[in-house]
């Protein structure tokens, strides 16, 4: 093989030397080439030096001269220099042309890249998952252009409105809203006004009569008609309908949708109480009903885009364009996103929502889709994206994973709004607490004087109803690596467990500590520790008559909620076994010491 390289490399070298000499072009420059003991540079010069001085003889004025100019730098000769200057006046206008040409072409083709729109062929691609505490299939998503917070709307669990749901760029939970007597969710219209984010949204009045509102998202609320700062919104010459919204903050217009009729309006108009349809489109009942039901609907520049299909893998989820001005369908392509090779988790996929998106930032935007994949009990929500350049990349930049490391592979860091409370910290990953940290933590389950060692955390990921493990363990290497774990679920639900500790059988036993007097703070259920004869001088509440007799190991047992039980067995290689048992209760009681001292047998 090195003599195959060396053979290339040698035949390259011949191929360039014969191209150099024989086709290169400006290969050398003249003072590059000798001319006897001058380059040809200084041969030029010399020349070009004799010729002018010729041509200005005697009086720097010689007619020699406008022959001489007659001559371009081509060596071209023109009867007259009049022919010579016209000539490189066409020349020079021509040259510009085609430089003005060429520079354009080139402007359009990187606008036309930079600003490349066309859902009717580009393939989209997968932006972020969303992670909702309901179980419930997606019906709308919104990502806020300005923060990059993601909401979405799901049914109601008892079946009465929708949830609205908040969650980081990333898809991570962060708290919700219960929409109660406002349908399904299919579709809510966001604005930003002067005093935040307002959503707009069906509602139905106190005696059941459908309104159009505008409300604030309220984290943890239950909203009914009239609640939080909700206010009735135009609803033109339309009177107890079930509108749904879409709203385009670009081009200042709004979408009422009733079914498969669409009736796009100025927000402006709306502010004014002015009832003026400025465009209005029938969506085909072959994309409303049957196997292409009604998913999604937004529009943008003149267009409307409606996503269709059901949740049955065999059949087609469809995307249609529609001209607003006329009504017609511009193209319809089918759209498969959301599985591999046509393979589904849970056998479902069912597309649901559809977003315009404009980057506040670059002016550009991006169309994306929803589409909720996996069984019952167990959903995947995702959204795909086709857009501008650069569209794309900022939405996937936003919505980086949640990981369990940081990028090196070392612990993460604590959140910084974590100040004293483990339960705080919801984030998926492995920690670790220094003993400064351990120290000042309120939910830890070891009393303060016991936390003389760092300890490392593991938070693992939620499931869908938002329950999640926390896992402590001791960094030691002497003592057991002492371990408690407990559940947390969301904070709207407000459950967390005790914390239990989980056995560790090892060589090493755990020592009584020295800041422990009384046996009854020895009270971590699972535990076993060891106390020398040395160390019941210390724990009043011992069993005096084996105060400094033998060394024993204390077992803490399970008895009933809130209770344990001790079984203190001595620990002796000539005497008798015996065995120390207390029964303390939830109540702060507990029973007398009972002795059970063992007879030696063969």
């Amino acid at each position: 093989s090195n003599f195959k390289y060396i053979i290339e490399r040698l035949n390259y070298i011949k191929d360039d030397f014969k191209y150099h000499r024989t086709e290169e072009e400006n290969a050398h420059t003249s003072l590059q080439i000798q001319h006897g003991a001058r380059t040809s540079k200084d041969v030029f010069n010399d020349l070009q030096s004799q010729i002018n001085r010729l041509v200005l003889a005697p009086r720097n004025n010689s007619a020699n001269e406008i022959v001489q100019a007659r001559v371009d730098i081509l060596g071209n000769y023109f009867p007259t220099l009049k022919e010579h200057l016209i000539n490189w006046e066409e020349r020079t206008k021509i040259d510009k042309e085609e430089t003005i040409n060429k520079l354009e072409k080139s402007k359009k083709e990187v606008l036309d890249a930079e600003f490349r729109f066309e859902p009717k062929k580009e393939d989209f691609k997968f932006v972020t998952n969303l992670s909702p505490l309901e179980m419930q299939v997606m019906q709308y998503f919104h990502i806020d252009d300005e923060t990059g917070i993601i909401y979405m709307t799901q049914v109601a669990p008892d079946g009465d409105g929708y949830t609205l749901t908040r969650m980081g760029p990333n898809g991570k939970y962060l708290d919700q809203m219960t929409c109660k007597g406002a349908g399904h969710g299919t579709h809510v219209g966001v604005r930003r006004e002067e005093d935040g984010l307002w959503f707009y949204s069906p509602q139905q009045d106190r005696n059941g009569i459908w309104k159009l509102v505008k409300f604030p998202y309220t984290a943890g609320a239950v909203q009914t008609y009239g609640l939080n700062n909700m206010q009735e919104v135009f609803m033109g010459s339309r009177y107890n309908v079930h509108i749904s919204t879409v709203i385009n903050e670009r081009e200042n217009l709004i979408m009422y949708r009733v079914n498969g009729l669409c009736e796009i309006r100025s927000l402006t108009d709306i502010d004014n109480h002015i009832d003026k349809v400025l465009y209005k489109i029938t969506i085909p009942d072959n994309l409303i009903v049957g196997t292409n039901i009604f998913q999604g609907v937004t529009f943008d520049d003149g267009i409307l885009y409606w996503w269709s299909g059901s949740s049955k893998v065999e059949e087609l989820n469809l995307l249609t364009a529609f001209d607003l001005k006329t009504g017609k369908q511009l193209y319809q392509r089918a759209i498969d996103i959301g599985g591999l090779d046509k393979k589904y988790a849970g056998n479902f996929a069912e597309p649901e929502g559809m977003q315009i998106y404009y980057d506040k930032e670059s002016g550009k935007k991006g169309l994306l889709l929803g589409i909720v994949t996996g069984g019952l009990g167990n959903r995947t929500h995702q959204i795909f994206a086709i857009g501008q350049r650069g569209v794309f990349e900022k939405l996937k930049a936003k919505a980086h994973p949640v990981m369990m490391t940081d990028t090196g592979g070392r612990v993460k860091p604590l959140p910084i709004e974590v100040k004293n409370n483990l339960s705080q910290i919801r984030e998926p990953g492995n920690y670790y607490l220094t003993v400064g940290t351990v120290k000042a933590i309120d939910d830890f389950p070891l009393p303060p004087q016991w936390r003389d060692a760092s300890w490392f955390l593991i938070v693992d990921p939620p499931n869908a109803s938002g329950d999640i493990r926390q896992t402590i363990y001791r960094n030691s290497y002497v003592r057991n690596i002492m371990t408690f774990e407990r559940l947390i679920s969301d904070q709207s639900y407000g459950g967390v467990s005790d914390w239990n500790y989980v056995l560790k059988q090892s060589s090493t036993a755990e020592r009584v500590p020295t800041f422990i007097n009384k046996m009854e703070d020895i009270n971590i259920v699972g535990l076993t520790m060891f106390v020398y004869p040395d160390d019941t001088k210390r724990l009043i509440d011992f069993l005096k008559k084996y105060i400094n007799v033998a060394s024993w190991m204390i077992h803490v047992e399970q008895q009933e909620t809130g209770g344990f039980t001790q079984r203190v067995v001595s620990f002796s290689r000539t005497g008798n076994t015996v065995v120390l048992m207390k029964h303390y209760h939830a109540n702060g009681n507990h029973s007398r010491w009972q002795e059970f001292v063992a007879n030696e047998v063969e």
